[in-house]
């Protein structure tokens, strides 16, 4: 049985791609998370070459200097991404406790990959100023919470609205400035 979402079921509604999601081991979906935070974390380095700074170093320290900043970037981001994972986690899990969850932490760490995912991916958005991006990715998190807490946790709809929402205002609250919100 392939655990692999074909492009028919991707466009079919999002139940059906979490449910695919759903039969995946928690070792890929942590795998797909650390990608995704490494692919971001070199976006972050590049950032300052898309708002046109530019590097003040000359000659072969420039190569050696990019290098460092390569892998200091990186090992910070991936650091940073596994407590942002274990953080969201945690927080989405104890919600959970109020709607009677007797899933795992593992479904909730599969719901939280596929929360955080996007929000990381496209972070850089909202640190180049592009209007309304933190609330669309708040927006975005919150949806994706929902069908992870749906689907994962085998719950009802109005309680996966209820975590979903909960944990989205916690992160809105620690993110706030990030998000837009006053």
């Amino acid at each position: 049985m392939s655990t692999e979402i074909s492009p028919e079921s991707a466009f079919s509604g999002p139940r059906r791609v979490f449910q695919k999601l759903n039969e995946k081991p928690l070792r890929d979906d942590l795998t797909f998370y650390f990608a995704i935070v490494a692919v971001a974390s070199v976006l972050f380095m590049m950032l300052p070459l898309l708002t046109g700074e530019e590097l003040k170093i000359d000659g072969i320290h420039r190569f050696w200097f990019i290098g460092a900043d390569i892998l200091v970037t990186l090992t910070q981001g991936l650091i940073t991404g596994a407590v942002a994972l274990l953080a969201v986690s945690l927080v989405e899990h104890f919600f959970l406790l109020f709607v009677d969850v007797h899933r795992e932490f593992e479904q909730t760490m599969k719901s939280a990959v596929y929360a955080l995912a996007p929000l990381i991916l496209f972070s850089w958005a909202v640190l180049l100023g592009v209007p309304f991006a933190g609330l669309l990715l708040l927006g975005w998190f919150c949806l994706s919470t929902y069908f992870g807490v749906w689907i994962f946790h085998e719950k009802s709809k109005d309680r996966a609205v209820f975590v979903a929402l909960a944990t989205g205002v916690v992160l809105a609250y620690y993110l706030h400035r990030a998000v837009g919100v006053v």
